[in-house]
C-alpha cells in the first residue's frame, strides 16, 4: 500500500483498514504463543527426564 492510496481513503475506510489489521496481528500473535507454549512445554518434558524422580532416595 502506499501514501496516495492511504490519503484517498475516508475516515470510515482507514478505520476498517485498522480494524482489519488489528485482527490479522491479534491471531497471528496468539498463534505465535501457543507455538512458544508448545516448544517450552517439550523443553520442560525433556529437562524433567534428566532429572531424578523426587520419591527415589537420595545417593551418598
Amino acid at each position: 500500500m502506499d501514501r496516495e492510496y492511504l490519503d484517498a481513503l475516508s475516515m470510515d475506510e482507514l478505520w476498517a483498514l485498522h480494524t482489519q489489521v488489528d485482527q490479522i496481528l491479534a491471531a497471528r500473535l496468539v498463534a505465535e504463543k501457543r507455538e512458544l507454549e508448545r516448544r517450552l512445554d517439550q523443553l520442560g518434558q525433556g529437562a524433567n527426564s534428566n532429572e531424578p524422580a523426587k520419591n527415589s532416595p537420595a545417593k551418598h
